[in-house]
């Protein structure tokens, strides 16, 4: 799993191959692979502007995981997402039409992304942070387009290009949030239906709590940039951002280089399968790089419920493939 990166062909065909290998070592382990991500506290990201928990066995997922009331996170099959990368409003807003064309079922929106209008002067930093989604999701209506985009903010303690301290983003995501719960409520905004909080920063469940009062579904997240930590350390990460009251529970780690690469990848599986059988709230996990590209197209069979993948812009993080070939990919698995 290193080494020049794969072509597509080659990628589909030893798809097969990779998870007749990977399967038994996971299940070595005693855990039991299971076969999708299905959860028992699905989410919906409604096409009527709802987000939130759907009863069990009403999620009607298909391929791409959208049921008739919107895409499921926790359904069963994975969702695949998009982020935006672009440093301006106006791209990023063109980068989310091009992934709406391709068939993303989530835009992400890298508000962490994009260089703030020197000309806007009220708001402060929480109105930049809002300001890229609202725009993206008026765009999308007016284009037709019903996919539901997601808020995020990474710090640059996480990867992302916001470098602000926790207390910095405690009161700015918060007021985001709120922002977004009164443009929400005008009706023309409703495609923002989810927002990213790192569990790091301090502040999940009082962020949760304002989410949820504003009709927003929460995903709780953690990255790790350069290791991957213990099958039970991921596990109880994603158990944390479930009890602190998270939607969704996400970790993205980095495999080492070589065959500790592959025992991380393992490791991350592991995990993964093992937080779908223990948790309630669908989990999300991938491990970046080349080393990971497995996690990305296989990570379904284990019980991750989105992948990320690429339409017109860059990777928003590494090893991210294009769409057109993570859609394949999960055809060719049926998951």
């Amino acid at each position: 799993m290193s080494g020049a990166p794969a072509q597509p062909d080659a990628v589909l065909t030893g798809l097969a191959e990779t998870l007749a290998a990977l399967r038994p070592e996971v299940e070595a382990a005693g855990i039991s692979v299971p076969g999708s991500p299905r959860a028992p506290r699905p989410v919906t990201l409604g096409r009527d502007g709802s987000a939130g928990p759907v009863p069990l066995g009403e999620e009607d997922g298909e391929a791409g995981g959208a049921g008739a009331a919107g895409p499921v996170l926790g359904g069963p099959v994975p969702l695949i997402a998009v982020a935006t990368t672009a440093d301006s409003e106006a791209e990023a807003m063109r980068q989310a039409i091009v992934a709406c064309t391709q068939g993303a079922d989530l835009v992400e929106v890298r508000a962490d992304l994009i260089e703030p209008d020197s000309t806007v002067t009220t708001g402060g930093q929480a109105a930049a942070w809002a300001s890229p989604a609202l725009a993206t999701a008026r765009l999308l209506a007016a284009e037709g387009h019903t996919t539901p985009v997601l808020l995020t903010v990474r710090t640059s303690a996480e990867g992302g290009g916001a470098d602000v301290d926790d207390a910095t983003y405690r009161r700015a995501l918060l007021t985001t949030i709120r922002y977004l719960g009164q443009a929400r409520a005008t009706g023309r905004f409703e495609a923002v239906r989810a927002v990213d909080v790192e569990i790091a920063r301090g502040c999940l469940g009082e962020a949760v709590e304002v989410a949820h009062e504003v009709g927003l579904a929460v995903v709780g997240s953690a990255h790790f940039f350069t290791s991957t930590p213990s099958q039970e350390e991921i596990v109880t990460i994603l158990r944390r951002m479930e009890k602190e009251g998270a939607d969704v529970a996400k970790i993205a780690v980095v495999p080492r280089d070589g065959q500790g690469g592959h025992d991380d990848v393992v490791t991350l599986l592991r995990a993964t399968a093992q937080a779908r059988a223990e948790l309630e709230a669908p989990v999300i996990t991938m491990s970046m790089g080349e080393g990971g590209v497995p996690t990305r197209l296989l990570g379904g069979v284990f019980g991750s419920a989105l992948t990320f993948a690429t339409a017109s812009g860059g990777a928003s993080a590494p090893g991210q493939m294009p769409i057109e070939l993570v859609r394949a990919a999960l055809e060719l698995l049926r998951v």
